[in-house]
């Protein structure tokens, strides 16, 4: 399968607390610095699965943009379209953890991504237009998530939502995606609905299926999956497993809904949660 990802690339800096955070102190933790960006994470799972895998991105002229890029290519990405900008910096994501590997605060710094114009998407209407999967991420704009889906042309795309502040991005472009990622906030945050019981997070998927999406996945943490499409809606358990860092695992598992995408609703979810627990194993 040949896939396109268009979205950011950025380095990772993670700093997991080796106790409970204590707010306004200073807190012993561990720290790493890794290649990361949702769009460059599905694109790395998915090359290491053996999937041919065009990344669009946008990076600064910098020695972070430089070490992202030959990481990527390292692994298979193929990194010729990337956009290389002189007037910003390459894209930070910096994560606080828990030291039960929850999220205790995040932050990114994506104007790279963000400052991508027209003119350097249709540049590559080639690979948007000829791959079999467009997969997006919501850290572009809305102006080139349009031009993203208009070149398209009606061909499969599917769409991860990122985060709660950038959801609202997506929101009048629904009735152009096959296959919608989001979780219980960012489903929260597009459809009004509070997710507090499965029976409303049944219900925002149906909504969300109402609006044009033809395909719905709802990651709820442990409590694995609801997954809606126009016939159905079901719940998918995770695989219980020891977590010591999520980072990336929404990405795996939008990474494994991907690699079934021409599968049956329960297969993709499965798919996701499989290669999402993969990704944690890996983490431990």
């Amino acid at each position: 399968m040949r896939v396109t990802v268009i979205g950011a690339a950025n380095i990772d800096i993670i700093t997991k607390s080796k106790a409970g955070i204590i707010h306004g102190d200073s807190n012993p933790a561990e720290v790493k610095l890794t290649a990361g960006g949702v769009a460059r994470n599905i694109a790395a799972m998915l090359a290491r699965h053996g999937e041919q895998v065009d990344l669009i991105t946008a990076i600064g002229n910098d020695p972070l943009g430089v070490l992202l890029r030959e990481s990527c290519a390292e692994i298979g990405i193929n990194t010729e379209n990337w956009i290389v900008k002189s007037n910003t910096s390459t894209g930070v994501y910096l994560a606080a953890l828990e030291n039960d590997g929850e999220i205790y605060a995040a932050f990114n710094a994506m104007t790279a991504p963000e400052s991508i114009k027209t003119a350097e998407i249709t540049k590559h209407k080639g690979s948007i237009l000829d791959a079999d999967l467009l997969i997006l991420d919501l850290n572009l704009t809305e102006k080139i998530l349009a031009l993203a889906l208009e070149l398209r042309e009606g061909r499969p795309v599917m769409v991860d939502t990122v985060s709660v502040t950038k959801v609202p991005r997506i929101e009048n472009f629904l009735e152009k995606i096959d296959v919608l990622k989001l979780n219980r906030l960012e489903a929260e945050r597009l459809t009004g609905f509070t997710l507090d019981i499965k029976e409303r997070v049944k219900q925002a998927g149906y909504n969300l299926v109402s609006r044009g999406v033809k395909r719905v996945f709802i990651t709820l943490g442990m409590a694995g999956v609801c997954a809606v499409d126009s016939n159905t809606a079901i719940f998918v358990p995770a695989i219980p497993i020891a977590v010591k860092d999520v980072t990336g695992a929404g990405d795996a598992f939008s990474a494994g809904v991907a690699l079934s995408f021409d599968k049956d609703l329960r297969t993709q979810a499965q798919s996701g949660i499989s290669l999402a627990a993969e990704h944690l194993e890996r983490n431990t």
